[in-house]
């Protein structure tokens, strides 16, 4: 490829012979065009061929065997089926001249690829033969489409089923009536969205903050995020729908049941929290917060998985807040459906302690409910 230095010394050797006494008119005009000759010698001269990985969607990928395509996109073929089902029609690209339409199966395939791996999109356009435009637009697109057509996949469960999931909480850790387990996680982020400092966290890199609430099978049943990564987790529960519902009765808690939460929760009568640890703890409320902490193994548990199946959600590089809570829920609907479809999940949860620990860590900073207070007493007492 001809750089600038050697269109410098083809027009100096080509002028270095001429007379400097030729008429001035008939000088210029030759350099006009010698200039134009050199410029179109090394507009030839550039490699017009640039090699690049092609068919890999077409061609390579359905010859997977089942076991392949699970190492490649980190999920079953079963599951990627049933996602197209449900967004082939929206996700559908009308033809606007030029290189074909990408199908939505490849579409698919790409946005699978970008979440549950940490590739740039130029990287992920390298692989699938894409410009990084199309491949921007392809993700943003079938992130819309899977959170427009499956967020029923993250519901809040009936009383038959919190009954179900309380009876195994029970039978595994003793408690009665535990309909699920609340718990804060953050999302690292490359950069402060706008700049904004409230986004770094108290281990002082940039964070949104991700509340999710779990049952006894790791499955979230509510998601909610958006919050900087300064902001207390009891704030992010208070502004949350879920705590306005609670309070208003609106979210249907079946008899007798409650979620639990960790010390950074205030007690309510629908949240139940451990004992804080003043030193003075007596053998029945030591033996209540063990109890307790066996019982939140489930939501690190399930926080492991959500960020060692879906690895994008170990750190996002965008800068636009509503684009990252739908990818951020997005990875949870791909959590849920590999929880549901019972998809190979032991070998994908990942207990790093940088992807499950609250790097917060603050203390309870509201003042107990009464009601919550004398349920947690009657749940220690009964607690044998």
């Amino acid at each position: 490829m001809a750089t600038e230095f050697e269109e410098f010394f083809i027009l100096r050797n080509f002028f270095e012979d001429f007379n400097e006494d030729l008429d001035p008119s008939i000088f210029f005009q030759l350099r006009i065009n010698a200039a134009i000759f050199v410029s179109l010698t090394c507009l030839f001269l550039r490699r017009k061929f640039v090699p690049r990985i092609r068919n890999f969607a077409e061609d390579v990928v359905p010859q997977y065997s089942l076991q392949d395509f699970c190492v490649h996109f980190r999920l079953g073929k079963g599951i990627f089926v049933f996602v197209l089902e449900r967004i082939a029609n929206l996700i559908l690209m009308e033809h606007a001249g030029g290189r074909s339409q990408v199908s939505p199966e490849k579409q698919l395939l790409v946005f699978i690829w970008y979440m549950v791996n940490q590739e740039s999109i130029r990287e992920v356009g390298h692989i699938f033969n894409l410009s990084k435009s199309t491949v921007h637009g392809i993700i943003k697109r079938v992130t819309k489409a899977v959170i427009a057509e499956m967020k029923d996949v993250i519901r809040w469960p009936t009383h038959d089923m919190q009954r179900e999931i309380s009876q195994h909480f029970q039978l595994q850790h003793g408690l009665p009536g535990i309909a699920g387990i609340i718990d804060g996680t953050h999302i690292r982020l490359s950069a402060c969205i706008g700049g904004v400092q409230d986004y770094v966290n108290r281990k002082g890199y940039p964070s949104m903050q991700l509340q999710v609430i779990v049952d006894d099978n790791l499955l979230i049943t509510n998601a909610y995020t958006g919050w900087p990564g300064c902001t207390h987790d009891a704030r992010v529960l208070r502004n949350s729908s879920l705590s306005t519902r609670m309070e208003t009765n609106e979210m249907m808690m079946a008899p007798g049941t409650y979620i639990i939460g960790d010390s950074a929760y205030p007690l309510r009568d629908w949240l139940i929290t451990p004992f804080r640890d003043n030193g003075f703890l007596t053998i029945q409320q030591r033996r209540f917060n063990r109890a307790i902490s066996s019982c939140r193994q489930s939501v690190e548990r399930s926080i492991g998985h959500l960020k060692g199946r879906v690895r994008r959600l170990r750190e996002l590089p965008m800068h636009d807040p509503e684009y990252v809570c739908e990818t951020v829920i997005a990875g949870c609907i791909i959590h849920n459906l590999c929880i549901i479809h019972q998809d190979d999940v032991e070998n994908y949860i990942d207990l790093d302690p940088q992807y499950i620990d609250d790097p917060n860590q603050y203390p309870n900073i509201h003042i107990n409910a009464p009601g919550g207070v004398a349920r947690r007493q009657q749940l220690m007492n009964a607690l044998h």
